[in-house]
């Protein structure tokens, strides 16, 4: 079946709508305001909701179908997924999911492989796969060697070894092409042993081999018999989870920018680390959705975790590195896949764990990391944490050749010098280069994470937490691990509304999102202890809005704080001329994360508002918030609230300068305009406020 994207109301979507046009915009782009989609892989069928968190093969690229080769409207060839198909027009051609090429014959392949243009690289890939990534294809039959796309530089292979030439400069000086847009750093013209299966070898260059299919070992020869079936993983892999392929793969953001961190766990590695080799894209999510870009800074953070029984734990060992980025060629529904190797500084030594691998380059730019199958990977910023699919992922080094000491947590017993291959086992603990004496915990003492329903944590033996009255979430679990509970302070007011159930009507405080208008009174510095989540509602996942009022006598800083157990989104509204008010500020963040919006507002009346933003486990209904408001002196000047009149509020003004409309906090006099009055007010107050 054809994959291919639908967007429905996204977050980003509904949130651009609120800030414009407030609760009724938002009402009216998703049927009611707040969230609508969880941000997660939908495998129900081949359509694919579009979210920032991954890119699967359920997807196309692009931000909008590219356009049909141009030609007049008349009968040809419809380019397909699965090949080629008559169509009478362009319009029949779209219907069907395709790229018309007017005036063609089927019989003529018009649909098949030729050079795909892009970037500054060039792929020999049919008609369907180039033109779905927006690239510009050449016609089948034409060859990339050829350099159609006019990119007029390559590698080239002389005899002194490989330069950057044009294919006439390469010619000329006695070498051999290899094709525009490729280079030096990816070794074309180093020899060695081409593996085309484990019995079928050629001793030839590597982008000889690579244009075989093979598997290039450079430095050795056929002679040697050197041809293994690893996947695509070296074959000096201690542990080895290969790519998956094309037509069917999930690949996950794993960006600093981006707000997410995935990991994935390994296990039986005996030997040091020394080496990762995996596999992403490099894609930009633009209006939606997926635009394929160029990363020209491939730095990234690699971290390695104990295990905390299940999920990433105690840090290990942390590195952040420049990699070797290596473009493979091979298209996975449009976007070109990317092969990373990194070379650690120092060993890694953990037998069982877990490594993360997060990029931190171009912030417009993030790193997708491509699956490996079936399994589970961890995410940090995902709607579910836990997913379903194993990430690619070599482990790289030799096998053996550490020792240290060897403890069975279970008997107590421990012995010295043991070399790291004779201490696989569950139960088993390798401490390398360190005696049974300097075990810390001593060897058959097992910690892990205490929880206790005030939100505190130790790290106890098993006895000792249940002793105390905690919750022991098992061996080598850390503290983040404990769930998020955010229990009501001594002083704090209770909301009194009833937990909500499927088919809920919130007659209670439901504010402006309701047919009801109700709110719920409260006052500066107090400390309200509410509850909320998603239930369903004529089938539909709807939130349990919050909506708490408050009326201001004076100019002042109004913030309004949130703790949440489930991802809360927090909004100011200036309800002076009542529904649906007009949003001054707003933030969203994720469980037991605090929170924080702030306005400078006039006298009137306010509401402070609380709903989650995720549809995930946490935001059953039930979960609890803190909520806290506070008014502060207004700083005249203070537009960023920093506390401060000084140049960042300054810029802020001239950026502003002109016409603008509320909610403007650069027109400090609130007259519509900011202009050398506002000025004249921020150069006045300068200072600490």
């Amino acid at each position: 079946m054809q994959a291919r994207w639908t967007m429905g109301v996204s977050m980003a979507a509904l949130v651009s709508v609120v800030v414009a046009g407030g609760i009724e915009a938002a009402r009216k782009a998703g049927d009611s305001p707040g969230p609508r989609q969880p941000t997660s892989i939908l495998r129900s069928d081949a359509r694919e909701a579009v979210s920032e968190e991954s890119f699967s093969s359920r997807s196309v690229l692009g931000s909008a179908p590219p356009a049909a080769p141009p030609g007049p409207l008349e009968s040809g060839a419809c380019c397909l997924i699965d090949g080629c198909a008559p169509a009478d027009s362009e319009a029949e051609c779209s219907a069907m999911g395709g790229f018309f090429f007017p005036g063609e014959d089927c019989a003529d392949d018009p649909c098949g492989v030729g050079a795909c243009c892009t970037l500054d690289s060039c792929v020999d890939i049919d008609a369907y796969s180039c033109l779905v990534g927006g690239r510009e294809f050449m016609g089948a039959g034409t060859q990339c060697i050829d350099d159609p796309c006019g990119i007029g530089h390559g590698a080239c292979c002389l005899p002194s070894g490989c330069d950057e030439l044009s294919l006439d400069e390469c010619v000329a000086a006695g070498g051999t092409w290899v094709g525009p847009g490729t280079t030096c750093e990816t070794k074309p013209c180093d020899e060695g042993a081409c593996c085309l299966s484990e019995d079928e070898c050629l001793d030839i260059l590597r982008y000889e081999c690579d244009a075989l299919g093979g598997t290039f070992i450079a430095d050795t020869d056929c002679s040697t018999n050197p041809c293994f079936d690893p996947g695509d993983c070296p074959p000096e892999s201690l542990f080895a989870q290969s790519k998956d392929q094309p037509d069917e793969f999930d690949a996950g953001t794993s960006e600093a920018s981006a707000g997410f961190k995935r990991w994935d766990d390994f296990h039986g590695v005996a030997g040091p680390i020394e080496e990762i080799v995996w596999w992403g894209l490099d894609l930009d999510f633009e209006g939606g959705s997926w635009i394929e870009c160029e990363e020209t800074s491939p730095v990234f953070y690699i971290d390695f975790h104990k295990d905390a029984g299940g999920v990433p734990g105690k840090l290990v060992c942390s590195y952040k590195l420049t990699v070797t980025r290596t473009p493979t060629g091979i298209l996975y529904f449009g976007a070109e896949l990317n092969e990373y190797k990194a070379t650690l500084p120092e060993p890694c030594v953990l037998i069982n764990g877990w490594i993360s691998i997060q990029g931190l380059g171009d912030p417009e730019c993030w790193f997708l990391w491509m699956s490996a199958g079936l399994g589970s990977s961890y995410c940090e910023g995902c709607a579910a944490p836990v997913h379903d699919w194993d990430l690619s992922v070599c482990l790289v080094g030799p096998e053996g050749g550490v020792f240290g000491a060897c403890c069975d947590d279970v008997s107590g017993q421990c012995a010295d010098d043991v070399e790291i291959t004779n201490c696989i086992g569950e139960d088993l603990r390798f401490a390398p280069d360190q005696t049974c004496d300097s075990l810390d915990p001593p060897c058959g003492v097992i910690l892990g994470a205490c929880c206790f329903p005030d939100a505190t944590c130790t790290i106890e033996t098993e006895e000792n937490c249940n002793t105390l009255g905690g919750d022991w979430l098992g061996k080598d679990s850390i503290c983040a691990s404990c769930p998020c509970i955010t229990p009501c302070p001594d002083g704090g007011t209770a909301e009194g509304e009833t937990t909500c159930y499927d088919g809920y009507i919130d007659e209670f405080n439901s504010g402006c999102s309701s047919v009801y208008k109700v709110f719920s009174p409260i006052a500066p510095g107090e400390i309200v202890c509410g509850e909320s989540g998603i239930y369903e509602f004529a089938s539909e996942p709807t939130p349990d809005w919050d909506w708490w009022e408050i009326y201001v006598y004076n100019q002042t800083t109004l913030t309004w704080k949130v703790e949440a157990e489930f991802r809360p989104r927090i909004w100011i509204i200036d309800g002076s001329k009542g529904c649906p008010g007009t949003i001054l500020a707003q933030a969203d963040t994720y469980e037991c994360e605090t929170n924080v919006v702030a306005a400078n507002v006039a006298p009137g009346r306010y509401w402070l508002v609380v709903a989650p933003w995720a549809f995930t486990d946490s935001a059953a209904c039930g979960a609890r918030y803190v909520g806290t408001v506070t008014l502060d002196p207004y700083c005249a000047g203070d537009v960023d609230g920093s506390g401060e009149v000084d140049v960042v509020d300054l810029l802020a003004l001239l950026a502003a300068w002109g016409p603008c409309p509320a909610p403007c906090p650069e027109d400090v006099d609130q007259d519509g305009v900011v202009d050398v009055k506002d000025l004249l007010i921020v150069l006045g107050n300068w200072g600490a406020c």
